[in-house]
């Protein structure tokens, strides 16, 4: 069977970096894992599904070396969850997500 072209903007890079997500849709922060990202995406593993809605999200990428997550940190990913289904086989959690994010300065790095 020969592979599906890849219909992507950008590139994608594996992570595996865990992060913590704060919803409106949830009373309290919980923890989830980038399984990829690009410079306007991510895909995320999580434990409990996000509603696909024009309401922002916000990403904090783990501390890899304390194994922490700051929710005060200025280190954070905003944007909205375009597609959200249940997954079986997944590295951590039961649900993916494709969030669109969404630029709230200028990137340097994007072109």
């Amino acid at each position: 069977m020969a592979d599906k072209p890849e219909n992507r903007k950008y590139p994608r890079t594996a992570s595996l970096q865990r992060c913590g997500i704060v919803s409106p849709a949830y009373d309290t922060p919980f923890a989830a894992r980038i399984i990829n990202q690009s410079a306007f995406g991510l895909l995320l593993e999580l434990d409990y599904p996000l509603p696909v809605e024009d309401i922002l999200i916000k990403v904090y990428p783990a501390d890899e070396v304390r194994g922490t997550i700051d929710y005060e940190s200025p280190n954070v990913l905003v944007g909205m969850v375009r597609w959200c289904k249940q997954q079986l086989d997944g590295w951590s959690g039961m649900y993916q997500a494709g969030v669109e994010i969404i630029s709230l300065k200028p990137r340097k790095d994007v072109v």
